[in-house]
């Protein structure tokens, strides 16, 4: 081959079949770019609305710990409304302050036979003075009405709404705090309602709401005193 030869040959322009490699060559990466791109803006597209969920799932979430924070407080609270309402029941029933049939000594009459002191004064037979108690030194049994505060209390824990309530009188202006605070309680045994009969009642654990049902009971007692010393 001579010089010429080669030299066109080296320099010759690229056929048309090369040309059209060439185009399906640039139209086959240009397709493989288009379809990356697409892919990249689909999983963009994806991952966007994915963390939209995310968002939403753990908004959610929040929403029901604190639906269930709130349901926790509630059922709380009703539980706590419920104990204070049976409570109230059982205190409304029993009272914190009921009344109970007490007694005191008052003395009887003086009679005009006697001293100040209701004694009868009178010589010894060898001359020395002496006394002896009148008649009338004598004290009748009054039952009063005292009022009495709870001071303890206990529920039945099985669930049958029993309440055991023990009571100490209330002391009075002139009495001394210290003996009232050493007083022992009493258990409360019976409630009183209307109808019972005085007979049954135990005078020292039946315990009145209404001060005039305990005064009447009161009066009662001191009448049955009173028939008992005269048979005596």
């Amino acid at each position: 081959m001579s010089y010429h030869e080669y030299d066109h040959e080296f320099y010759r322009e690229p056929s048309e079949f090369e040309e059209q490699i060439d185009v399906l060559k640039e139209s086959l990466m240009n397709a493989i770019k288009d379809e990356h791109k697409t892919e990249i803006e689909r999983l963009q597209k994806e991952n966007a609305e994915l963390q939209g969920v995310k968002r939403d799932f753990e908004k959610i979430q929040q929403d029901y710990r604190a639906k269930e924070r709130e349901l926790e407080q509630k059922m709380s609270q009703a539980q706590m409304d419920a104990r204070r309402i049976r409570l109230s029941t059982l205190l409304e029933s029993f009272g914190v302050s009921l009344f109970r049939a007490n007694y005191e000594y008052v003395k009887v009459p003086k009679c005009n036979k006697c001293d100040e002191n209701r004694r009868i004064n009178y010589k010894t037979p060898s001359g020395k003075d002496a006394y002896e108690p009148c008649e009338c030194d004598v004290s009748d049994t009054i039952y009063i009405p005292k009022e009495m505060i709870c001071c303890e209390f206990r529920i039945d824990r099985r669930g049958s709404d029993k309440m055991t309530a023990w009571y100490k009188s209330v002391p009075k202006k002139d009495e001394d705090d210290d003996y009232a605070s050493y007083e022992s309680s009493t258990h409360l045994d019976q409630l009183y309602v209307p109808g019972l009969e005085y007979e049954k009642l135990n005078k020292w654990s039946t315990f009145f709401k209404d001060m005039d049902d305990c005064q009447r009971y009161c009066d009662w007692l001191t009448e049955q005193e009173a028939a008992k010393k005269k048979e005596s």
